[in-house]
């Protein structure tokens, strides 16, 4: 059996009615943050421990090599039902993407290893 643990981003855009000024101080302003969420997709409980076991793995990779400079750590995010809410930097929006996606890839190898 194939799994294929999914994640789509719901991050909300900022709210249009903002005035044209402010909506291009919050494009350049590195030191504003942004909760980017994510949605995940899961068929049973195999693949939720894939998750936990995958992210548990990313923190512990995290710890021994340390962080470089501004890089957010796969603790951050907040895991909320079969959500992901990661608050963070925009300026570190990028690498949160990334890391989303290796979670994602990892959980998936995982599922299929835990798999009888």
């Amino acid at each position: 059996m194939g799994h294929s643990i999914g994640v789509r981003e719901i991050t909300e855009a900022p709210a249009a009615s903002l005035e044209p000024r402010e909506a291009t101080a919050l494009r350049f302003d590195a030191s504003r943050r942004v909760t980017l969420r994510f949605a995940l997709s899961f068929s049973d409980e195999v693949e939720i421990e894939a998750l936990r076991y995958a992210r548990r793995c990313m923190i512990r990779d995290e710890r021994t090599r340390g962080l470089e400079w501004d890089e957010p750590s796969i603790e951050d995010p907040t895991f909320v039902g079969a959500e992901i809410r990661w608050f963070a930097l925009v300026s570190q929006a990028a690498w949160c993407r990334t890391k989303i996606d290796e979670l994602i890839a990892r959980a998936n190898r995982a599922a299929g290893e835990m798999a009888p």
